[in-house]
């Protein structure tokens, strides 16, 4: 089984170089290129920082989160990467396919790539070198650990999401990277200066204790002396390489006697825009349309236009009054955020034409709640992760950083919690598809200023706790506070948010009829 896995990996190596002579050079050229990168973040802290201390905890951090996104980045994309499934219909056991597959793995691109790196790392580091045996023992475990948590995450993935969710997910990794990358690039600024130092070598000694940087963390020990330190850290790398191990047998067997649900052969799969990368249920389906919605109707375009202007008038008048602009950099983003949650106070108005069908064919509440969502929340999760980059970035201290993301994400997850039950609750006119933007219909009953000014003093309010954590964690900056107020903003506002749905999915399933006739009305 072994040897015919491998033949196939060598075969799927080549594979990229076949064909034409122009693609042949392309895939040459990009080998070239990845390998040369590797070895480049392998020598960057080599040519920014001296030998010592310094080098070491950035050794330690690069490394740390190398194995992290070896172990995340196969969970949302791993489209070619072999699974047990696919070996079940040959003749060996799934242990036995488990094994072949977790072997093989090293001959594949990302591996090889994974080596140049170690290696790189093995001899751009003297200092390494002394105890001669432990530098190899170290990296060989770390890349074990890499090839095992890849393995792991792909096989993991195909099973839970399979290819029916493969799209959204690969979407929501797309999203979580473009916001993670400027929150990287600024810590990563900040910590090569002296004032971010301390937090640095913070941040080093907890990852030390994880799987994901403990072999860098034992290799620094090692080079100072300290054997029976760095023995600490390489265990602490075992067991965690015991424990994908123990999670990677069960789950390739389960994988192997398992088929996922074939898809309908006359559905249309392609040319759908959106839904092909939602599943075939109502509440993705509903997070589809509203997409689609999104990109095509101006009604929405020009309120995503508005809703920056209130901030930029906001600071102009604190900015006249003499308020300091460190100060002032706090306030823009979370009322972006707030405005944002709260456009959709009124959206089944907005979405009259259809609210019909959800009604008409049973849709649950919560998962029409649940999907209107999605535009929201796919836009505001990374506005608010880069915008808290940039709010610190101004501010000159990134160690607040935890407690700006938690009170902006707080306030997202409140006003999109206001939002799904004032919806149905006290939903007026809106301008009708089709029509202009700048048009507002008339109507007889409640009017909209009521529906406004509720729902938002209702987020204003639930918006204060996480707010008041957070401002306390930035004006007394310590590490504690700065993460608890990181958890309690994300937790408080996922609880309020889960209480939204609920509420507003109780009142979607009362009201159904209700809603079809107050939208029909001046639909």
């Amino acid at each position: 089984m072994v040897a015919r896995l491998f033949r196939l990996r060598l075969a799927l190596l080549g594979g990229r170089f076949r064909g034409s002579f122009g693609r042949g050079l392309r895939a040459a050229l990009g080998a070239l290129l990845l390998t040369a990168a590797a070895v480049a973040l392998a020598l960057l802290p080599v040519l920014l920082l001296p030998a010592g201390t310094d080098r070491a905890i950035a050794d330690q951090l690069i490394g740390a989160l190398v194995l992290l996104a070896v172990l995340l980045v196969p969970f949302f994309e791993n489209r070619r990467h072999l699974e047990p499934r696919q070996f079940a219909q040959l003749p060996a056991g799934p242990a036995a396919i488990a094994c072949a597959l977790l072997i093989t793995t090293v001959v594949s691109w990302p591996f090889l790539l994974l080596l140049v790196w170690l290696g790189a790392l093995g001899a751009l580091r003297p200092e390494w070198h002394d105890p001669g045996w432990f530098a190899p023992l170290a990296l060989g475990l770390a890349a074990l650990f890499a090839l095992t948590s890849a393995r792991l995450a792909s096989a993991l993935s195909k099973l839970l999401v399979g290819r029916r969710l493969a799209g959204a997910v690969r979407t929501v990794g797309a999203v979580l990277l473009v916001a993670f990358l400027p929150v990287a690039v600024f810590a990563g600024a900040s910590i090569i200066r002296a004032e971010g130092r301390a937090a640095a070598v913070e941040a080093a000694q907890l990852v030390g204790w994880t799987p994901f940087g403990a072999p860098f963390a034992a290799l620094a020990f090692a080079a100072d002396g300290e054997l029976d330190a760095a023995l600490v850290r390489l265990a602490v790398l075992a067991g965690g390489l015991i424990l994908l191990l123990a999670a990677w047998i069960p789950i390739a067997v389960v994988s192997a006697q398992s088929v996922e649900r074939p898809a309908d052969p006359g559905a249309a799969r392609t040319g759908l825009g959106w839904f092909e990368r939602f599943a075939a249920r109502p509440s993705q389906v509903i997070a589809a349309r509203q997409l689609t919605y999104w990109a095509r109707d101006p009604r929405y375009r020009v309120a995503l236009f508005a809703i920056p202007i209130a901030p930029a008038v906001m600071m102009l008048a604190f900015w006249i009054a003499g308020a300091e602009l460190n100060a002032l950099s706090l306030v823009p983003l979370p009322v972006i955020l707030l405005l944002l949650g709260w456009s959709q106070h009124n959206d089944v108005s907005m979405d009259s034409t259809a609210i019909w069908e959800h009604v008409a064919s049973g849709v649950r509440g919560r998962a029409d709640r649940t999907g209107r969502l999605a535009p929201v929340m796919m836009l505001g999760v990374p506005l608010a992760l880069i915008g808290s980059s940039i709010t610190v970035t101004v501010l000159g201290d990134w160690r607040v950083l935890p407690a700006v993301i938690g009170m902006n994400l707080a306030v997202l997850l409140v006003a999109c919690a206001v939002s799904s039950v004032f919806s149905v609750a006290m939903p007026y006119p809106a301008t009708r598809p089709g029509e202009s933007p700048f048009v507002q219909p008339q109507w007889s009953g409640s009017g909209s200023g009521l529906a406004q000014t509720l729902s938002m003093l209702i987020a204003l309010a639930l918006s204060v706790p996480p707010v008041w954590f957070s401002v306390l964690a930035i004006i007394d900056v310590a590490f504690v506070e700065n993460i608890w107020a990181l958890v309690f903003g994300v937790g408080y506002g996922a609880v309020v948010l889960a209480l939204g749905v609920l509420l507003g999915g109780w009142l979607f399933d009362r009201s159904g009829p209700e809603l079809i006739a107050v939208t029909q009305v001046f639909d």
